[in-house]
């Protein structure tokens, strides 16, 4: 095999790995915003009536659709928590939904949290 058609079978392998492996979901936004905490006024909101070092939210994806639910990491105290859509809207009881909860991830932490991630 001439060196250039071997070299040419190389790079055009190494081409379709490389770009085979590249996603073209661009879109790293939640809700279709960059910062959902200052461009999403209702979770604005929310965030700032959180009082207690124990408290956070969560996002994470339910169905394909981002979704927010509130955390409270002390032990003493019992909390329900109910899970948000986009618009601010509860879609139903957190501990019912969070089975099917995919890409979970804390958003929001006060500054002082007293939680502990391990």
């Amino acid at each position: 095999m001439k060196t250039w058609v071997r070299n040419w079978v190389v790079c055009s392998v190494i081409s379709l790995v490389v770009f085979s492996s590249c996603s073209n979901d661009d879109d790293t936004s939640t809700c279709n915003v960059e910062n959902p905490l200052e461009e999403l006024s209702w979770l604005n909101d929310w965030v700032n009536s959180l009082t207690d070092d124990h408290e956070y939210i969560r996002t994470a994806k339910y169905l394909g659709n981002d979704v927010f639910y509130y955390v409270n990491c002390d032990p003493t105290v019992a909390y329900a928590s109910f899970t948000r859509n986009c618009e601010g809207e509860t879609i139903g009881n957190t501990a019912e939904l969070k089975s099917e909860f995919t890409q979970d991830r804390i958003l929001w932490l006060p500054e002082n949290s007293e939680c502990s991630f391990e």
